[in-house]
């Protein structure tokens, strides 16, 4: 039977239930704030920091008409956004337009799971938590002029705002520590905001060993810990620790995934290279850096109170983990180091007593991943599945391997099938030197 060939994709491991269409975020950042308070000060800065970290961030600015209402653009964008900072000043709660776009705000941190981080700028948070101060002056007016559902609906929001995690800064600051304020609002929110890693098209296998994994670590979870994953060139170690990363990377303070670091540190001023990028994924600057040492000592200096979790993917040296994640104690408590490296040799050197190592797929699991590359679908067609399962024999079970071999024989004949098997019968690991 044939059928129309399809372009290789991506190697995985297990086949998931279709969940629902995600939600589609168009910005990064929705930030709120009354302009006539900040607009000239930390909202202007806050804007050009986040935009300057690649941030993408829609900035209500007062350019959109007002009217009764906030238009359907304004509501459009808060809708899009992954992420929404609420700049509230002495005046804020003044702005019947603040009021609604903070309800709006809330309501979809509920619908849409979206983070929103309150700012209190020369305010205090118990005024915005109780509609007290300049709030409860602000709220006289309100009462006398807007129905009661409408009110208390702005006093809700306020009060569950207020009591989310947030900065507060007062205007007599100084420059420099305006400026490590904003830069930590930037860290955490550029953290909240990181997508997800495309893990797999065709993840058959994958949850077991993750259970496996997460059971391996169960203490490291909280405590902290070095674990290293090992083994042969494509057998999932990359795709196992994108996924494990997917389930953690938001309840730690800092992340950073570096691929390729094997490959990096090789070239002139690679782990120079691969330290800023660390320092700029977890501090959010971009380090001017030297050398390794003065690198490593910036690491231990800018990170040692901070709970990180950090993969270094494709380690083939003991040098690489020395001049980026040298020990546990180089970062705050609660911390997780992870290291994919096919040199077990490597991980006997730094020491790494917490090992995963990954075995080759069953011959089911093995089996459907070919299926789902060359049939598009979990099972062989009925006339190839004697064939299906003499590949796989030989394969050597490796979602790698099973991604070339499954791709090259989309919409193939027989003899064509006849012809792989005869391949790699003679050589099963030409498909991947």
């Amino acid at each position: 039977m044939n059928f129309p060939r399809k372009s290789p994709t991506f190697f995985s491991l297990k086949k998931r239930n279709t969940s629902p269409t995600p939600h589609k975020f168009h910005y990064d950042v929705f930030l709120s704030f009354r302009g006539e308070d900040t607009r000239h000060t930390i909202s202007n800065d806050l804007y050009n920091a986040l935009i300057d970290a690649g941030i993408h961030t829609f900035r209500d600015d007062d350019e959109l008409p007002r009217g009764n209402d906030i238009p359907s653009e304004l509501i459009k964008a808060i809708e899009e956004s992954r992420a929404s900072i609420v700049v509230f000043s002495k005046d804020y709660a003044s702005s019947r337009w603040c009021l609604d776009e903070l309800v709006k705000i809330l309501e979809c941190k509920t619908t849409l799971d979206q983070f929103v981080f309150p700012v209190f700028y020369d305010v205090d948070r118990c005024h915005v938590l109780q509609q007290t101060g300049s709030f409860e002056s602000a709220f006289a007016r309100h009462d006398v002029r807007f129905d009661r559902e409408k009110v208390e609906k702005w006093r809700a929001a306020l009060t569950e705002a207020a009591g989310l995690e947030g900065w507060e800064l007062y205007h007599m600051e100084s420059m420099s520590e305006k400026s490590e304020f904003v830069n930590e609002i930037v860290t955490k929110v550029r953290h909240k905001v990181k997508p997800k890693w495309f893990v797999a098209k065709h993840p058959v296998g994958l949850d077991s060993r993750i259970e496996e994994l997460r059971s391996l670590i169960k203490d490291g979870l909280d405590n902290g810990c070095i674990i290293g994953i090992h083994g042969i060139k494509g057998i999932g170690k990359t795709t196992i620790v994108k996924e494990f990363y997917n389930t953690l990377f938001r309840k730690y303070e800092g992340c950073c995934f570096l691929t390729n670091v094997g490959e990096i540190s090789k070239s002139a001023d690679g782990i120079t290279y691969l330290q800023r990028q660390l320092l700029l994924e977890l501090e959010g600057k971009n380090y001017e850096i030297g050398n390794a040492y003065k690198g490593i000592d910036k690491i231990k200096s800018k990170l040692r109170c901070k709970r990180v979790l950090i993969v270094l993917d494709g380690v083939d040296e003991l040098s690489q983990l020395d001049s980026l994640t040298g020990h546990i104690s180089w970062f705050g408590k609660g911390s997780m180091i992870i290291v994919t490296t096919r040199s077990i040799h490597v991980l006997d050197q730094a020491k790494v007593g917490l090992r995963y190592e990954v075995k080759e797929l069953n011959h089911e699991e093995s089996l459907v991943l070919l299926s789902w590359y060359a049939f598009g679908c979990p099972v062989p067609f009925q006339s190839y599945k004697d064939l299906s399962r003499e590949v796989v024999n030989y394969s050597q079970r490796t979602p790698m391997n099973l991604e070339l071999i499954g791709s090259s024989l989309v919409g193939t004949t027989k003899d064509e099938w006849e012809n792989m098997l005869a391949r790699l019968k003679k050589n099963s690991l030409i498909l991947i030197e």
